[in-house]
C-alpha cells in the first residue's frame, strides 16, 4: 500500500510538466502549427524560472519569468511559422538547438545566490486523506494541481467556446475560417503563443516540483518530444492527454521505486530508465491511424 502510494505521488509529480507540454502542443496543432520546437520552450521556461527564483528568492516571480520567456518564444515561433512560413520542422530544430546553448551559457552567469526549494504542497481538505490516490492527486503543489484541472478546462474551451471552434477550424479548414472574415494567421499566432507558453509552464513545473528550484543543463531530457508522441496517442484530446501523461509519469516513477517492487528487482536499471522513451516510439509506431488536423504543418497562403 505504501509503495503504491509513493509511486503514484511521484508519478503525478512527473506527470505535471509533461501534461502542460501536451496541452500546449494540442493547442498549437489544433490551430494548424506543428510545434517541434516545444522541447526548446520547455527548456527555456525551466531556465527562466530558475533564474528568476534564484535572483529574487520568490518562486512565483520565477514562474512569471518562465511564462514571460514562453510568450516571447511563442511570438518568435509564430513569426517564423505563421508569418514567414519557415519549414516548421527545421525551425523547431533550430529553436531547440538555440535553447540548449542559451540556457547552459547564461545559467552560469545569471543564477542568483538566493536559497531555493520546491513549491510547498497544498493538501486539499478531506480529498487528500483518501487512501492511495488522495495524497497523490490532492496533496500536491499548486502547479501540479493546476495541471490536473487544466485538462478538463481546456477540453471545454476547445469544444464549447468560440475561440476553441475557431482554433479547430484553423487547423482543419482554414479556408472556411478565412471566408467567415476571421484571420487565419492571427488565430494561429494566438494558438502557437498560448501553446508555447504552456510548454514553458511545463518547464517551470519541472523546476519547482522535482528540482528544488535549480536548473540543470538539458533538464527537459526529451520531455517536449515525448509530448509530441502523447498528443498522437491522445488524438488531440486534452482529457486523454492528461491520462496518457499520467501513464508516462508512472513509467518514469518506476525507476525511483524499482528496489521496492519485487517484480522489477531483476530488470536492468538502464531498461527502466528507457521505458518512457521506448513507450514514445511504440506510440508513434502503432498509432498510424491517428490523423493530424488536416492543415497542420501547412502554411496559410491566403491574405488573412
Amino acid at each position: 500500500m505504501e509503495v503504491a502510494t509513493t509511486v503514484l505521488i511521484i508519478a503525478v509529480q512527473l506527470m505535471a510538466p509533461l501534461a502542460w507540454a501536451v496541452y500546449g502542443e494540442i493547442i498549437a496543432e489544433r490551430s494548424g502549427v506543428l510545434n517541434v520546437g516545444l522541447e526548446g520552450a520547455v527548456l527555456l521556461g525551466a531556465w527562466a524560472t530558475a533564474v528568476g527564483y534564484t535572483e529574487t528568492g520568490d518562486a512565483w516571480i520565477g514562474v512569471l519569468a518562465g511564462v514571460g520567456v514562453g510568450v516571447l518564444t511563442g511570438a518568435v515561433l509564430a513569426f517564423l511559422y505563421v508569418w514567414r512560413k519557415v519549414d516548421q520542422i527545421v525551425g523547431g530544430i533550430i529553436v531547440i538547438l538555440l535553447a540548449g546553448g542559451i540556457t547552459v551559457t547564461f545559467w552560469v552567469s545569471m543564477q542568483g545566490s538566493q536559497p531555493t526549494t520546491n513549491l510547498p504542497r497544498l493538501p486539499l481538505p478531506l480529498l487528500s486523506e483518501i487512501p492511495i490516490v488522495g495524497p497523490a492527486l490532492f496533496g500536491q503543489n499548486l502547479l501540479v494541481l493546476a495541471a490536473l484541472i487544466a485538462g478538463p478546462v481546456l477540453f471545454l474551451l476547445l469544444t464549447r467556446s468560440r475561440w476553441g471552434m475557431r482554433l479547430r477550424v484553423a487547423g482543419e479548414a482554414p479556408e472556411a475560417l478565412d471566408s467567415s472574415g476571421v484571420s487565419v494567421r492571427r488565430t494561429r499566432t494566438v494558438g502557437i503563443v498560448v501553446g508555447t507558453t504552456l510548454g514553458a509552464v511545463g518547464g517551470a513545473t519541472l523546476v519547482l516540483t522535482s528540482s528544488s528550484g535549480a536548473f540543470v543543463a538539458n533538464m527537459s531530457a526529451g520531455l517536449g518530444f515525448i509530448a509530441l508522441a502523447v498528443v498522437i496517442l491522445a488524438r488531440w484530446n486534452p482529457l486523454i492527454g492528461l491520462g496518457a501523461a499520467l501513464a508516462f509519469g508512472v513509467l518514469q516513477a518506476l525507476q525511483y521505486q524499482a528496489q521496492s517492487l519485487p517484480w522489477l528487482a531483476g530488470v536492468p536499471t538502464q531498461l527502466i530508465l528507457a521505458l518512457p522513451y521506448l513507450a514514445s516510439i511504440l506510440v508513434v509506431a502503432f498509432n498510424r491511424s491517428a490523423r493530424y488536423p488536416t492543415a497542420t504543418g501547412i502554411p496559410w497562403e491566403g491574405k488573412g
